[in-house]
């Protein structure tokens, strides 16, 4: 994405200029101003340019203040004891469901549902929950306010309008395309009542720090084939999961467990039993030096061939820029305290590598994915910087029994997937449109 003349001025009904957060500590002031963009989304792939690089590099750089070692050892101690609080306050109205994985990951994708057809899959879903979506509107704007809301981010009136009429949009390109969404509907209908008899393609799945079932629930809905485990340390957010209509114990196994600071309990999950691992947002909130523990544990219940797929936060996203404009929030580097006193680590792609290739993982994929949101109500541009990586535990080559059967199911050859790991801010473009 390259840099806006400093004349540029909006095209689309407002006389105000567009302000770029990346350049909020920037002392000339008129770099500040970005040209307008003509698309109905707020959401955009972008390149995430030199510029902006060195301007959040020497951001980063300049934050010399830390909390005191009395203060990181309290947070430490305490650390489910923030996140129970945060799930208390907060229930399950904060984070919206994650209906976007399956365009991410192709291995929980078994219906092939496209990114036109998801908001149709899940367009049921979303209408009993809107008065959750009103809840969870009104409690971002407040975490807005005091930043904490570093994930969920969530539109104002004017882009849920926005977003209402893409959703008009994709209905029209998929009538265009002559495609009869009664037909779609009764075909995932038989699709998944195949898939759950199918035995062939039985897999059992892992979710590490599940909250309140804002990954699992979609992605049950998805794979009606895999069977589910599901841990939190926060005793309340499992609570919630359980108490969810749609808990069912014989697709679904919540349970408490602080993999930070503990095994997996082998009672529920054996050891090497395991072929699909996530982690979304979740290996940010643990503390750097506990990393390889938690990646060794994760390794033990993978089954050879397995696979982890993380998505979290990348290094100079706009949330560790706010972090560092409030001063005295640093832990360690790139490491910092939020209000609530929950904790957020910015990985480099190089760092996420090493973390699982040091506990025996196979890196194949590490990327980051870089996003531009504008917020047309403030007139301001902000860039989001995620990582994704997918780690798989070697093959048991003298007992192939011993092994997941996930990439061989979904055709997917390993080396098509390994990507070499970088260590500069290189966007990587994905096909998803929201956290």
């Amino acid at each position: 994405m390259s840099e806006s003349s400093n004349n540029s001025k909006p095209t689309v009904g407002s006389k105000r200029s567009w302000t770029d957060v990346n350049y909020k500590f920037c002392n000339d002031k008129e770099k500040q101003v970005v040209e307008e963009i003509q698309t109905e989304t707020s959401w955009a792939d972008v390149d995430w340019d030199s510029v902006r690089e060195s301007i959040a590099k020497s951001i980063t750089e300049k934050e010399t203040d830390m909390i005191g070692e009395e203060d990181k050892n309290h947070h430490e101690t305490n650390a489910m004891d923030y996140w129970d609080k945060f799930y208390k306050k907060n229930q399950n109205k904060f984070f919206k469901d994650r209906t976007y994985l399956h365009l991410e990951f192709p291995e929980l994708n078994p219906l092939k549902i496209t990114r036109d057809e998801t908001f149709i899959f899940f367009e049921d879903d979303e209408e009993n929950s809107g008065e959750n979506n009103s809840n969870n509107n009104n409690n971002n704007n407040n975490n807005n306010n005091n930043g904490d809301n570093s994930e969920g981010l969530y539109q104002d009136k004017d882009d849920l309008e926005k977003q209402e009429k893409e959703r008009e949009k994709k209905m029209a390109n998929l009538l265009s395309k002559n495609i009869d969404i009664k037909e779609l509907k009764e075909r995932w209908t038989k699709d998944i009542k195949e898939l759950t008899n199918d035995q062939s393609k039985k897999l059992t799945v892992l979710e590490i720090g599940c909250g309140t079932g804002a990954t699992v629930y979609p992605l049950l809905k998805l794979n009606p084939e895999k069977y589910f485990y599901v841990f939190d340390f926060s005793p309340h957010a499992v609570n919630l999961v359980k108490s969810n209509s749609l808990y069912n114990e014989a697709k679904l196994n919540a349970f408490v467990c602080d993999i930070a600071t503990e095994q997996i309990p082998t009672s529920i999950v054996k050891d090497n039993s395991i072929d699909m691992m996530l982690m979304i947002f979740v290996l940010s909130a643990i503390s750097r030096d506990k990393m390889h523990a938690v990646a060794t544990s994760l390794f033990k219940s993978l089954k050879p061939g397995g696979v982890l797929y993380i998505r979290d936060y990348g290094l100079y996203d706009m949330t560790q820029l706010r972090f560092i404009s409030k001063k005295g929030k640093k832990i360690d580097e790139n490491f910092y305290l939020r209000a609530d006193g929950t904790r957020t680590y910015f990985f480099t792609t190089q760092v996420l590598s090493e973390i699982f290739e040091a506990a025996g993982f196979k890196t194949l994929v590490s990327k980051y994915d870089t996003r531009e949101l504008r917020n047309r109500k403030r007139m301001i541009s902000m860039y989001r910087v995620w990582v994704r990586g997918k780690f798989m535990k070697p093959l048991d080559n003298e007992n192939i029994e011993n092994n997941s059967k996930i990439l061989s199911i979904y055709n997917e050859p390993l080396e098509t997937n390994i990507t070499t790991t970088t260590t500069t801010t290189t966007t990587v473009n994905t096909s998803i449109t929201t956290e």
